[in-house]
């Protein structure tokens, strides 16, 4: 059985192996012990506090029950910009018109912005690929998580997708303008973010507009692209509400979407309801998330109920913690791959 928990200390060398797996480029799963022992204790701070704080930062796990083994992750930052700044870039456009010539030329302009400073994040989702199939449910885990408990998080919501990056690693946009003001590889910088303060960002990073008309063609190409690893995630997160506002990452230049808690799928579409255990003659035709809404205990799983709602297997109530009549949160979906 597959449950979505809060992370614990004990996770550490399991949450690690998945770092590993994930590769470069993801921020907030670094290849690093110190680090990752850091946010697990983040999250352990956050989910013993009971009152909204800026530091919240909540790491959900995928448990493999059978071989109690941490198989995926997915975490929500409650605020950004809590206590460094939020970068990112705007592109927006800009016309200029001759008159003596009677022509009109239209440019595009990179404007360094903190318009999504205090929004919540959702981020740190990676799957082992043995498990491929998953990834969806676990994401919508998150929404849940912030449905159930909207009051220890923002207003809105946003999500960083990675950007383009080749083969060798390397990110065009990048090589096109902070290489010159950081004077330092793409992934150097990246690994800064990741494990340390964003302060150098604050310092070095060019505060007046760019024109996208100067970069080199493959950098404008992929503004606003997310890395082909991430088209899907993309698909999704529009499928859940989430929309790309022109507002791109200052390193790659990989979208971020943003949403607010209303248009969120998920939160719309969940429910709360007392759980029943199905009888052994019920057809178990809907599939769904099922989820123990106490935020002492909270759990969650991927289950086959009834089609009248939460009526699911004995073993899969008792896994969450939850007996028959108890109150849960409960999602129904058509597909969950």
């Amino acid at each position: 059985m597959l449950i979505v928990r809060p992370i614990a200390f004990t996770d550490l060398e399991d949450l690690y192996e998945l770092a590993v797996k994930a590769g470069n480029g993801m921020t907030s799963l670094p290849k690093n012990r110190k680090a990752l022992e850091g946010r697990i204790r983040s999250s352990v701070d956050s989910f013993a506090r009971t009152e909204k704080h800026g530091d919240d930062f909540f790491l959900l796990v995928m448990e493999d029950t059978e071989r109690s083994k941490v198989v995926g992750c997915a975490g929500v930052f409650a605020q950004t910009g809590a206590r460094q700044a939020f970068y990112a870039y705007r592109l927006m456009s800009v016309t200029h018109h001759s008159h003596s010539l009677n022509k009109q030329v239209r440019s595009q302009l990179l404007h360094l912005t903190n318009d999504y400073t205090d929004c919540s994040e959702v981020g740190a989702l990676f799957l082992d690929p043995a498990y491929k199939g998953n990834g969806n449910w676990l994401a919508r885990c998150r929404y849940m998580l912030i449905g159930l408990y909207p009051h220890r998080f923002a207003e809105s919501v946003i999500a960083e997708l990675r950007g383009y990056t080749d083969e060798d690693g390397s990110s065009p946009f990048w090589d096109a303008i902070g290489a010159h003001f950081f004077q330092m590889p793409y992934q150097e910088a990246d690994d800064l973010c990741s494990v340390n303060s964003n302060q150098f960002i604050t310092e070095l990073m060019p505060k007046y507009p760019i024109y996208t008309s100067l970069l080199p063609e493959e950098a404008k190409e992929v503004i606003g692209q997310p890395a082909t690893a991430s088209r899907r995630a993309k698909q999704l997160l529009e499928v859940e509400g989430f929309r790309y506002e022109k507002v791109v990452d200052i390193f790659d230049a990989g979208p971020i979407m943003r949403a607010d808690i209303g248009w969120i799928r998920t939160i719309r579409e969940m429910q709360s309801t007392p759980v029943k255990i199905a009888g052994a003659s019920e057809e178990l035709s809907q599939q769904g998330i099922l989820c123990n809404p106490d935020w002492s205990h909270l759990r969650m799983a991927r289950v086959e109920s009834a089609s009248a709602g939460p009526v699911c297997p004995a073993g899969t109530v008792t896994a969450l913690g939850l007996n028959d009549g108890d109150d849960c949160a409960y999602l129904a979906v058509e597909k969950l791959a």
